[in-house]
């Protein structure tokens, strides 16, 4: 992704700053202190992908990650954004979200949120087997940080009880 000079570049770390702080309106604001013919640069567009999705404005999101892939096909980030927000727009699914970031697991190995998020969507689909081969994929990259996203999240719940 290409990167932004002063003083638009420190927007966009101020509005990622207010996101942290759990302010998405004043994340939008800094935002729009940008020069208009700026706005549109995939940096300040990804950090209003940010805004749209702790917002959880599916749609827009959605969109506007799409767009981003095709820009930046490189940004594993934005695919998973894609994938995400596609499956909680309005007539989304996880069987689309998976069709999206399927493929980007042989784009990115090293990636292993990719792998992780494949298999939580296996495991809604009723597919345990392959989550339980794709997460423990994303286990010999991610190591303990799987694990620890692993353990409490209620899409791998159904591996949990399959365990038990």
């Amino acid at each position: 992704m290409d990167t932004l000079e002063p003083p638009a570049s420190h927007h966009v770390i101020a509005a990622l700053g207010w996101l942290e702080l759990g302010n998405p309106t004043e994340a939008l604001a800094e935002l729009q202190r940008i020069e208009p013919e700026l706005r549109s640069q995939p940096a300040v567009q990804a950090a209003r992908l940010d805004c749209l999705m702790v917002t959880k404005q599916w749609d827009d999101a959605a969109k506007l990650a799409k767009s981003l892939c095709a820009q930046c096909p490189k940004e594993a980030g934005l695919w998973l954004h894609y994938a995400y927000s596609t499956r909680r727009r309005a007539g989304g699914s996880i069987e689309q979200a998976y069709k999206i970031l399927e493929p980007m697991q042989a784009i990115f190995p090293d990636e292993w949120l990719i792998g992780y998020n494949l298999a939580c969507y296996l495991c809604q689909m009723n597919r345990l087997g392959e989550a339980e081969e794709i997460l423990a994929e994303a286990r010999t990259v991610g190591g303990a940080k799987v694990d620890q996203l692993a353990d409490s999240d209620e899409d791998l719940a159904p591996l949990r009880k399959d365990d038990s």
